[in-house]
């Protein structure tokens, strides 16, 4: 996953890659608000920061934001377009927090990101790294897609699980490689990870329009099983 991410840093077109800064704020706001919240103050974790498209805001709103990402050289960028004091920039590994400590955020936010992990199973150790850095009182705030019901579907995301990797070798664009591309979980798998988690949907909002081929696009407000 990190020499992908290195590549779409050091690339011009990186805003293609990790969205529009212009619009991080109304993003932002759109996610708590879906969600019924507007969480303020105490430790946020932003998981995927990527260039700091979302981390100056987060500043804004938080005492303390704890900023990961698996690129060192997005947390470069990041590091040179945020200023703010209460920011904190931290790289992990890729499929868990391990420079996060248990029980320290009183709010996550993951945007953007899910979507991106090449297997279900780092999908999953996600969700159980989200349990683990959330404090007891603490909210995750998670946009990912999720696999429509049918048979279709599931037959696209066994062809595309071939595929991606086999295309990857051959065309080295950013979007071409498996940790761009990523995967989609089933709306049983998601439950099923989330339940091994020891977490909880508090609130769950559905766009109308799912960007996703074959997947509803899916924000969900989650806290830790009690």
């Amino acid at each position: 996953m990190r020499s992908t991410w290195d590549a779409a840093a050091a690339s011009d077109r990186v805003d293609e890659f990790v969205g529009d800064p212009a619009t991080a704020r109304a993003e932002l706001e759109g996610l708590f608000g879906r969600l019924g919240a507007d969480p303020r103050s105490g430790v946020c974790l932003e998981v995927g920061c990527g260039p700091g498209r979302m981390t100056g805001v987060l500043a804004e709103r938080f005492d303390r934001v704890v900023a990961l990402d698996v690129s060192e050289a997005m947390l470069e960028r990041a590091r040179s377009t945020v200023t703010a004091p209460n920011v904190d920039f931290r790289l992990v590994a890729g499929d868990r927090l391990e420079t996060v400590e248990d029980a320290v955020a009183d709010t996550l936010v993951c945007y953007l990101v899910l979507q991106h992990l090449p297997e279900r199973r780092v999908v999953r150790r996600y969700l159980a790294e989200f349990a683990r850095v959330l404090s007891p009182e603490g909210s995750a705030f998670v946009q990912l897609p999720v696999m429509q019901d049918g048979m279709r579907p599931r037959l696209w995301r066994l062809a595309r699980r071939v595929a991606v990797p086999v295309s990857g070798i051959y065309r080295r664009g950013v979007t071409d490689r498996a940790a761009y591309r990523g995967t989609r979980l089933t709306e049983a798998e998601l439950q099923a990870g989330l339940a091994a988690a020891g977490l909880r949907s508090a609130a769950r909002d559905e766009s109308p329009e799912s960007p996703y081929r074959y997947a509803r696009e899916v924000f969900l407000r989650l806290e830790r099983v009690a």
